[in-house]
């Protein structure tokens, strides 16, 4: 089970032996905030910014750092879809909706398999909603959308 001289933390993250608590603490910092200026992080942990900067390049070619991302607040619309399937269809109507959407599920009920959808507008959420009612296999759908965050 990975490296026997990594380190772990509260949460149960592990990490490489070559790294110290300098390198935790500045991961640490860049996932409460990717856009912390490496100045801030460097004042933060007792370094310099060009100290600071050269440890996150090597924390990107060791692989520890895959990538920087964003995390936004919703836009658009959403909506869920649930499916009624001929028998034996529910495996390739699923396969279909994984194409528009990584949130599909199997259910039981009324429905057989639900679908969280995602759109720019509701013409986009629609077009969606019917690519999935056009696919063979696929008796009926009830759409349930989303109209107010909270």
């Amino acid at each position: 089970m990975g490296d026997p001289g990594a380190k772990g933390t509260k949460t149960g993250t592990v990490y490489p032996s070559y790294m110290d608590d300098t390198d935790v603490k500045i991961l640490n910092l860049l996932r409460e905030n990717s856009r912390t200026k490496n100045t801030e992080i460097a004042r933060q942990v007792g370094l310099t910014e060009r100290a600071v900067r050269a440890r996150i390049e090597k924390l990107g070619r060791e692989g520890v750092i895959r990538k920087f991302t964003i995390e936004t607040s919703p836009v658009g619309v959403e909506g869920i879809v649930l499916i009624d399937t001929h028998v034996g269809r529910t495996p390739s109507v699923k396969d279909k909706a994984r194409e528009l959407s990584d949130s599909v599920f199997e259910c039981t009920g009324e429905f057989d398999v639900a679908v969280r959808l995602r759109a720019d507008s509701l013409d986009g959420l629609n077009k969606k909603v019917d690519e999935l009612r056009a696919f063979p296999g696929v008796l009926r759908t009830s759409t349930l959308i989303k109209l107010i965050e909270g």
